[in-house]
């Protein structure tokens, strides 16, 4: 029962990074700059995810990073996934209301 619970969560997030990346590609052509980040999609595992870069690094053409670190490498992003909900919330804010 725990594993299933537990895999339904994990499909949840997946579905959730899914929606966020289409969302993003759907209405920006190019990377959202919010502040000192800049966000944008890039695929992992041949799937979609949005991703970050700090300005000043993009810029210079820094990479572009996963938001979500699922396996808490500490490599990129957040693993804390309540923590990469904040920033969607704010990327949608970005979206909706320019």
């Amino acid at each position: 029962m725990y594993e299933t619970a537990l895999k339904s969560v994990k499909d949840a997030r997946r579905m959730i990074l899914a929606v966020v990346a289409t969302w993003i590609k759907a209405v920006y052509s190019k990377p959202i700059i919010i502040g000192n980040m800049v966000y944008w999609v890039i695929k992992i595992n041949g799937e979609d995810v949005p991703a970050y870069c700090y300005l000043s690094d993009y810029k210079n053409g820094g990479p572009f990073l996963p938001v979500y670190d699922e396996d808490n490498t500490g490599e990129f992003g957040w693993s804390d996934f309540s923590e990469c909900c904040r920033i969607f919330d704010v990327i949608c804010d970005k979206i909706q209301y320019g």
